[in-house]
């Protein structure tokens, strides 16, 4: 089955095959597991760990996804109330606070996806 890498990320699954589940959990919220990842994916065997420290990247992600929200309440807050400060900084920080388990797993999902597919890339051009 060929998936786009990407569009699997949207929906949490392995890039590879796009039916395994990155998570094991579906709940963002559940505290305790939002953040556990099987080691391979089950239904392909692709690995999800790489090597260590690989999802410290993520972050870069996952940082990009919450400077787009905060820019949108920007917008939007500017538009209803004008230009104030106290409004946008509890509006933002509760949905970033919110947000964070969701964020967090798309940070990883695209992450993973993007790597994926540079070394895949990668691979295609070296058989040639």
């Amino acid at each position: 089955m060929s998936v786009s890498p990407f569009k699997a990320a949207a929906f949490l699954k392995c890039p590879q095959c796009g039916k395994g589940n990155l998570f094991s959990t579906a709940n963002p919220y559940n505290i305790k597991k939002f953040t556990d990842m099987p080691d391979h994916c089950p239904e392909c065997g692709l690995s999800f760990m790489p090597e260590p420290g690989f999802y410290y990247g993520a972050m870069y992600v996952s940082y990009a996804l919450t400077i787009a929200l905060s820019v949108f309440n920007f917008f939007w807050v500017y538009m209803l109330w004008g230009f104030v400060v106290v409004p946008y900084l509890i509006i933002n920080s509760v949905l970033l606070i919110l947000l964070l388990p969701i964020f967090f797993r798309y940070g990883r999902s695209y992450y993973l996806a993007l790597v994926y597919k540079i070394e895949k890339t990668a691979n295609r051009r070296k058989k040639f």
